[in-house]
């Protein structure tokens, strides 16, 4: 009676579904961290790779290893031991998700069931909005011998009183193509030489055009921006915005792309304290042929009273290897705001701090950045083309009353 039982059983053990993977698997495992960490990039409209489909991220599975554990992914943003900042988390990979990666390739990559899978990505966004403006129609780059096209689009808010800005998202159509995009206040000033199609923009200046006020930028890795609760930047009644994009030709097809970003804004009506975009940078540099790190300092005086930094916008071009920001205190001692020991075009993020730094009059503001040089036999000065470098930290302060 043995051996029937015995067959019956072994044959029951065969029909039965195989178990489930016990190891670590994409969608239990791996999803959660690509949302976490990766998704502001690696999505079907992201500027890198997708990994939203379940088969191409395991394709990636060894690569997601080295990259991550080299410490080259995700790319660098700024240190919060410096200053912690919104979201930094998501910007950083901890020992144990870097483990969990190399665990998953190692082990085959396994998929597992989609059933555990977290709920779908959504990016990170502050709507609803009170205003969304975009360009009338789809814009096709016509780029110079350089590979840039500066395009801009005026958007009229159309609002009939003053308002203040509580957020920003930029609203980016064809990342592709996107260098980066910059939101200007034109103050009323005449825009364009009026012969072009106003659907189509107007060739303008990387920095914009005398009498714009710069007012908030996206980069490549960028988000949202929602300030303090009480805290606003200030925009008069009938504000004319401009839109400025930077388009790059980086691709084979580029000059066929098209695009149709914009920005969208959350307002009120009342603050308790104004914010103001402080530009803070240098033009006066250059950056030897062959010269692996360069730097440029900036150390100037503070003599405008009392600020709160609320937070930073750094921004270099693709030669960048290095960021650092710092407030010399008129006591000697001094305040980290950004510290970068290495830097990515790719991603640069807006610190919004979780506490505001003071700027106190007396002060001194210290900015250092560095940049690798070493490639190239000839030198680099600063220019808006993306073979040009920058040196700048848009700082959004509130006077302190």
């Amino acid at each position: 009676m043995s051996r029937p039982i015995l067959l019956i059983g072994l044959l029951g053990a065969a029909c039965r579904p195989a178990d489930p993977p016990t190891g670590v698997t994409y969608y239990k495992d791996i999803r959660p961290i690509l949302d976490k960490n990766c998704a502001r990039c690696h999505t079907d409209n992201g500027i890198a790779l997708s990994f939203d489909d379940a088969d191409d991220a395991r394709a990636q599975a060894d690569a997601m290893q080295s990259r991550t554990q080299a410490g080259t992914m995700p790319p660098p943003a700024p240190d919060p031991d410096c200053r912690p900042y919104d979201a930094y988390e998501t910007y950083f990979l901890t020992d144990a998700d870097k483990a969990t990666l190399a665990e998953w390739a190692e082990s085959g990559a396994e998929l597992g069931d989609p059933a555990e899978a977290p709920t779908t990505y959504a990016p990170p966004t502050i709507a609803p909005f009170d205003f969304e403006m975009v360009a009338s129609v789809p814009y096709t780059p016509s780029f110079d011998g350089a590979g840039d096209d500066y395009r801009c689009f005026q958007l009229d808010l159309e609002n009939e009183s003053a308002v203040y800005v509580t957020g920003f998202e930029a609203l980016v159509d064809n990342p592709r193509i996107v260098h980066h995009v910059v939101l200007f206040d034109s103050n009323g000033q005449s825009l364009g030489d009026g012969t072009a199609d106003p659907h189509q923009g107007f060739a303008c200046g990387g920095f914009g055009e005398p009498g714009w006020d710069f007012v908030t930028g996206w980069a490549p890795g960028g988000g949202p921006l929602s300030f303090p609760d009480g805290l606003g930047l200030k925009l008069g009644s009938g504000a004319q915005l401009v839109l400025q994009m930077h388009y790059f030709d980086s691709f084979d097809g580029a000059e066929l792309e098209q695009d149709q970003s914009g920005y969208a804004i959350t307002t009120t009506d009342d603050v308790d304290s104004q914010i103001y975009q402080l530009p803070v940078g240098t033009y006066d540099f250059t950056i030897p042929a062959g010269e692996e790190a360069y730097e440029s300092v900036l150390v100037f005086p503070w003599d405008y009273g009392d600020y709160d930094i609320l937070g930073v916008f750094p921004h270099m071009h693709t030669r960048g290897s290095g960021f650092d920001y710092t407030v010399a205190h008129a006591d000697t001692s001094s305040t980290c705001l950004v510290h970068m020991a290495d830097w990515d075009f790719h991603n640069q993020v807006t610190a919004l701090f979780d506490e505001p730094a003071r700027l106190q009059e007396g002060d001194a503001v210290s900015l250092t950045c560095t940049w690798d040089n070493g490639d190239n036999p000839d030198d680099v000065v600063w220019g808006e083309g993306t073979a040009d470098e920058m040196c700048f930290g848009f700082t959004y302060a509130s006077k302190v009353r």
